[in-house]
């Protein structure tokens, strides 16, 4: 980028590189679309970049020192190398934020999903059964210390993250919806969290908010305390459809799909955590971008998830 903001070094306007994320989905989004396509020409042709992938999270990511892919803030960068970027984002119930190494939700289930699906285009593309097995071995090794760490039994709910302690942060965060995109939860575990999430205090009737309400950290207007992203219900209702709970799954995508129409069709990148019942149109976030390539996308997750697909 050659912009202004770029020029002065201004993140991330500029080239940035602070995302623990972006390379599990690459694996996540390679596997998805051989397996949907049938087409194993770009899994062959990428097979290095994907074991270079699956080695970073094993070595650099933190799977096999911490057992988690870990973050933390680059000097300059962006507060969390996850979607939820902005420094409050990641942070307790009551809203006290980590410091130091965070160990997200979200990330887990990527990571998960990644391994899996890495270890399936290890057998059926590249035949090498012992990588795949090992692939395999990482990702159950990974949800067995996911449920024991995460999982909080007297919310019967996943924490947002863990902090360099091992604390659990206990904010009740919509991530637990990725958690369900990714498979990361046992299907009764998995079941509880998706109907908890369409809970008055998560579900605005317009979508689910990033945090639930009722939380000290929680305000209507905080892009990821409280706000309700399309994509990342996008991503929810998947969730819900993988888990059976396919009338949640729908509820969600009326949600959204009622308030495009309140704003000519078009989804913003995030929407007010303001109850439906007490604001029957949708508002727009404070600063929130009108056209915003996830939120575009947004709608065809949606139709997956609502016909089976």
């Amino acid at each position: 980028r050659h912009g202004e903001l770029a020029h002065f070094g201004q993140v991330p306007f500029g080239r940035y590189y602070g995302s623990v994320d972006a390379t599990p989905l690459f694996l996540v989004l390679l596997g998805a679309y051989t397996e949907r396509t049938g087409d194993k020409s770009a899994a062959r042709r990428l097979e290095k970049h994907a074991r270079a992938a699956v080695t970073w999270m094993l070595d650099h990511g933190g799977l096999t020192s911490r057992g988690y892919l870990v973050h933390r803030a680059d000097e300059g960068g962006l507060a969390h190398q996850n979607w939820r970027d902005t420094p409050g984002a990641i942070c307790a119930a009551d809203g006290t934020r980590p410091s130091g190494p965070v160990l997200t939700a979200g990330a887990q289930g990527y990571a998960y999903d990644a391994l899996r699906r890495t270890a399936r285009l290890s057998r059926q593309v590249w035949d090498d059964q012992v990588y795949a097995d090992l692939l395999d071995q990482a990702a159950t090794d990974l949800r067995d210390r996911f449920q024991r760490d995460f999982w909080m039994p007297e919310h019967s709910f996943p924490a947002l993250a863990l902090d360099e302690d091992g604390r659990r942060l206990d904010a009740l965060a919509s991530d637990a919806g990725h958690l369900l995109w990714s498979g990361l939860l046992d299907k009764e575990w998995g079941e509880s969290v998706g109907r908890r999430l369409l809970a008055p205090d998560f579900f605005s009737g317009w979508g689910v908010r990033t945090l639930a309400a009722e939380q000290a950290a929680y305000h209507p207007l905080a892009y990821h305390r409280g706000a309700i992203w399309p994509h990342d219900n996008a991503l929810l209702a998947l969730g819900l459809a993988r888990y059976g709970l396919h009338d949640e799954a729908l509820r969600v995508a009326h949600g959204l799909t009622e308030a495009a129409a309140h704003e000519d069709h078009r989804l913003p990148e995030v929407l007010a955590g303001y109850e439906r019942t007490r604001h029957p149109l949708p508002v727009a976030a404070p600063y929130a971008c009108v056209r915003e390539s996830r939120s575009a996308a947004a709608p065809l997750a949606l139709l997956t998830a609502v016909s089976g697909g």
